[in-house]
């Protein structure tokens, strides 16, 4: 039987600094029926340049490649419907162009996409690297490798995105169903939306092995979407868009978790006022704090927030202890792995 025809697609904006890792870690793959869509944003830096010197690469470890740039900058989230709508695979993966797939990655989620025909996307664990090469495992979301039905990802999709989409393998056939209902664009969480979209049309596999590496560097921890609140305001447009899609489907487990989900922002706010404080952006930390009760009214009265608000008054040595102290005593991340949600059955990997 013929294999899976898998399109990897690379939307990128000035990456070239990682570039030759991404584009490497697709030539390394163990799986050999591969396409590669690369589309370059305008970029300002070398990455078109880099990108071409793969071309000949790419066509010799028999792997079919387009590579190329727009004429002006589209954005995000258009550039990267260009490269879906290029592509021709049965399975996709969007490799965000600072990050890297291990060498099965590709390999091990195939199998499990054709092996289960009701599962949507398969999404592995992933290892975090630096801008150094250094690399930091964390726990996987789930504690065991799994299928969960569709509406049950979806309410846990209510509370957490899980997967980057470097992380991801979506089959194409609910991908494309889900499109029809992507009319709103998220300049922070479309990732999340779409993830969520898939989950309305088919089950979701997770696997706990770590098969990539997602990129942490400055370009995309504190930037201005953050400094100015719009992450944190979208993301509650998204989980009202969630109730609404939700309710379309017939999906009530989604809909039971709204009040969670909204007052997880307020937690989510202590975590971006940390971070600013990190930045020294004292300001947008004290917005961040100032705007958590609005999510979660009792918050002011958790330790942990009343510590941040200490802070803000603090400035270079002073600021710099407070937060070294804050994060001895507090662990706003997630350090636990969980339990799947009811209706699960293991994955035989």
């Amino acid at each position: 039987m013929r294999k899976r025809l898998v399109s990897i697609l690379i939307p990128n904006y000035n990456y070239g600094r990682y570039l030759r890792n991404c584009l490497e870690s697709i030539l390394n793959q163990t799986y050999d029926n591969i396409e590669v869509i690369f589309r370059d944003n305008r970029s300002t830096d070398n990455s078109f340049e880099i990108a071409q010197e793969y071309r000949l690469k790419f066509l010799k470890r028999g792997f079919f490649c387009s590579i190329a740039q727009n004429k002006y900058n589209l954005g995000s989230s258009l550039n990267s419907s260009k490269c879906f709508y290029d592509s021709e695979g049965d399975y996709v993966i969007y490799l965000s162009s600072d990050d890297a797939i291990k060498p099965d990655f590709v390999e091990k989620c195939v199998k499990i996409l054709d092996a289960n025909q009701d599962v949507g996307m398969v999404i592995t664990h992933r290892d975090e690297i630096d801008e150094d090469g250094n690399i930091t495992s964390t726990p996987p979301f789930y504690n065991v490798d799994c299928i969960v039905p569709g509406e049950s990802q979806a309410a846990v999709f209510m509370m957490a995105g899980i997967g980057v989409p470097s992380q991801c393998m979506i089959r194409r056939l609910p991908y494309l169903k889900s499109r029809g209902e992507a009319g709103l664009a998220f300049m922070v969480a479309g990732d999340w939306f779409n993830n969520f979209l898939v989950s309305c049309y088919a089950d979701i596999a997770y696997l706990t092995e770590a098969l990539c590496y997602y990129r942490v560097h400055r370009g995309n921890e504190t930037n201005e979407s953050e400094l100015n609140l719009v992450g944190i305001f979208e993301h509650y447009q998204l989980i009202n868009t969630f109730m609404m899609i939700a309710e379309r489907h017939h999906m009530k487990k989604p809909q039971l978790r709204y009040q969670e989900a909204v007052e997880k922002l307020g937690s989510m706010c202590l975590r971006y006022a940390l971070k600013m404080l990190k930045s020294n952006e004292n300001y947008a930390a004290q917005r961040y704090l100032l705007l958590a009760p609005v999510f979660k009214s009792n918050i002011v009265a958790e330790a942990s927030y009343q510590q941040l608000l200490k802070c803000i008054s603090l400035h270079g040595k002073e600021l710099e202890q407070a937060v070294l102290e804050f994060q001895v005593t507090n662990n706003l991340n997630r350090t636990v792995s969980y339990a799947p949600p009811e209706g699960f059955i293991l994955l035989d990997v």
